[in-house]
């Protein structure tokens, strides 16, 4: 696998946090993505759709919801049953276990083959374990969502409890070369603002492992859509904008390792901040889940070999 080539957006945003040394040792790292993938009991894919809008399919069930092909280039093999449903051409995927707290970004192509779709990742690594709030799938058949998705108020009363009670959320960004990017995004309730008024939409980026792959796509491109999954009905909701990046963290040196034990639990590297041009809610999107109320949630208070993927 060739190691990650950063553009604009993202040296930009590396050289503001002092991180450019730590992007470029992670740029040559994958770590066991064919383990996670197989593992996983969410798969999200982002695609375009017209007008250069992002929008999510989402497999979820019992694991493993796809065939892993690991090689030169990590396969993914779908079931017959749901393929002529998933997108084709340019893709970006995120394999995630939030149980374990796995997670693997798969990006690549979608394609035809013989009675099924695979998704053949050119771009692919393995991510910290970091602000994952634990839940379980609730349902074991794969199940491929939006059945159906509808457009809703900015000021739908069901949007603004979600809002107020999600723990997670999942960012599509796009780079500048067209390629779609998925990545969690995880919070204590209430991390995630909307103005119905004004529509804008933001969110804090906390600390991460310096390379700030989705930071520096909206950087790039300000193209955004944000799903976020109700998870005891399994619906959910699309937020669509165009954003910016803003870092709010100084730093005076140079930060040398991609882990770092903080006393914060969510210490705040930044934030995006955006207009919502369009809301969808999406009918059984995903498998409802439990949440673990008992399990530890990894963040940046963890010890650094909690923190890293395993």
């Amino acid at each position: 696998m060739p190691p990650l080539r950063y553009h604009a957006g993202q040296r930009s945003i590396q050289e503001e946090a002092k991180t450019t040394h730590v992007a470029e040792k992670l740029a040559h790292w994958v770590g066991p993505v064919a383990e996670f993938a197989h593992d996983a009991d969410l798969i999200l894919l982002a695609t375009l759709v017209e007008a250069e809008t992002l929008r999510f399919s989402v497999l979820s069930g019992a694991p493993p919801l796809v065939e892993v092909v690991d090689g030169p280039d990590v396969r993914l093999r779908f079931p017959a049953a749901i393929s002529d449903r998933l997108p084709l051409g340019r893709c970006g995927g995120l394999a995630i276990s939030m149980a374990r707290a796995r997670r693997a970004r798969l990006n690549g192509v979608m394609a035809r083959q013989g009675s099924t779709n695979e998704l053949t990742a050119s771009e692919t690594f393995t991510l910290c374990r970091k602000y994952i709030a634990p839940s379980l799938s609730l349902g074991e058949p794969p199940q491929l969502g939006p059945e159906s998705r509808h457009r809703i108020a900015l000021d739908d009363p069901w949007l603004t409890d979600l809002l107020a009670r999600a723990e997670t959320s999942f960012l599509a960004s796009i780079s500048p070369d067209g390629g779609p990017d998925v990545a969690h995004r995880g919070g204590p309730a209430g991390f995630l603002t909307l103005n119905p008024a004004t529509g804008v939409l933001s969110w804090p980026e906390y600390v991460g492992d310096g390379i700030f792959k989705s930071a520096g796509n909206v950087r790039a491109t300000g193209k955004f859509t944000l799903l976020v999954p109700d998870l005891e009905s399994g619906d959910g909701v699309e937020l669509v904008g165009a954003g910016k990046y803003t870092n709010t963290r100084p730093e005076r040196k140079l930060r040398l390792d991609p882990l770092v034990q903080h006393r914060e639990p969510f210490p705040m590297q930044g934030f995006i901040e955006g207009h919502v041009s369009d809301v969808f809610r999406l009918q059984r999107v995903l498998r409802p889940r439990r949440r673990i109320e008992k399990a530890l949630r990894i963040t940046s208070c963890s010890a650094v070999g909690e923190q890293a993927p395993q």
